[in-house]
């Protein structure tokens, strides 16, 4: 019997993941998968015992649930040398950046059919990895005001989170934040030299924004995008927003983007940062590529 694992988070949507993983695994069991739910907390996904290899991951919640799934998955890797199991997104977060990239939908109750279609005939794309210090990095990092922004978001937070949670973190965050300066480092070339600065390293284009703050990145090519925004003051904030907003910023004056494989940000003082969404401790923030792309299943392989 081929084994699927359903890493559910306990408060994705609200508590409705639950109800999702309950359908997905009496569905696949009727197709004659040996469907397990994993409902733990998502930081203890990763410490999981690797176990078989399963036919596929199923994450059930947002970005931060992904990136534990995705955590677990190499550590399978390494620990039976086995390829990484394909892992099948329900986006149920806040953002949900990864899904918005493989165009996968928000979940909505009554679409598991689509899933166990795709389980049992996957079509499968491989996307980059990489490793932010000590944790796993997916989507878009960022070091300064977003980084504070979601630091204030995590300090206050209780249970799940909306786009409007974000509000009062934001307002507090752009009122106490004083830009200071920062040093970033493309494969040892030094591009940005203790300066005030925004700084957004990235794998794929879409940003928590709405709009693309990396619209060159591509999470197939090897390479991590960087954008080194100029800003040292609250009064430059709004002109910086707008050149984003409208896809100017890369041209920008002053404005640095590039690619590269390790990318190191410095500062004299510890500045926040957040990892695909979530805080992520301070700078240095020392990113790099790792060899291994992880399989992600995006929908059901077209009937001939």
């Amino acid at each position: 019997m081929d084994q699927v694992l359903i890493f559910a988070n306990p408060i994705s949507g609200r508590g409705r993941g639950q109800i999702v993983a309950t359908a997905l695994r009496a569905m696949l069991a009727r197709q004659g998968f040996d469907a397990q739910i994993i409902s733990d907390p998502p930081s203890k996904f990763a410490t999981l015992q690797p176990g078989h290899h399963p036919r596929a991951a199923i994450a059930i919640g947002g970005d931060g649930t992904l990136r534990e799934v995705a955590r677990w998955a190499l550590r399978s890797l390494t620990s039976t040398g086995e390829l990484p199991c394909p892992l099948l997104i329900v986006p149920m977060g806040t953002a949900n950046l990864m899904g918005q990239h493989l165009g996968i939908r928000r979940h909505r109750l009554g679409g598991e059919e689509d899933i166990v279609a795709a389980i049992q005939n996957p079509r499968i794309i491989q996307l980059d990895a990489a490793k932010a210090n000590d944790g796993l990095f997916l989507l878009v990092a960022g070091v300064g005001l977003d980084g504070a922004i979601v630091h204030e978001m995590d300090r206050t937070r209780r249970g799940p989170i909306t786009r409007l949670s974000y509000i009062l973190p934001a307002l507090k965050a752009v009122a106490t934040y004083t830009f200071p300066p920062i040093t970033v480092t493309i494969d040892g070339n030094r591009v940005w030299n203790d300066q005030p600065a925004l700084a957004f390293v990235g794998n794929v284009a879409e940003y928590g924004t709405g709009f693309p703050i990396l619209p060159d990145a591509r999470p197939d090519d090897g390479l991590l995008d960087v954008c080194v925004l100029p800003c040292s003051s609250i009064a430059e904030l709004p002109h910086r927003f707008l050149e984003a907003a409208t896809g100017d910023h890369i041209t920008a004056e002053g404005v640095i983007y590039a690619k590269g494989k390790n990318i190191l940000i410095e500062s004299a003082i510890p500045i926040p940062v957040e990892v695909d969404g979530e805080a992520a401790g301070f700078t240095p923030l020392n990113i790099e590529m790792l060899p291994t792309r992880i399989p992600f299943i995006v929908g059901a392989q077209p009937k001939s």
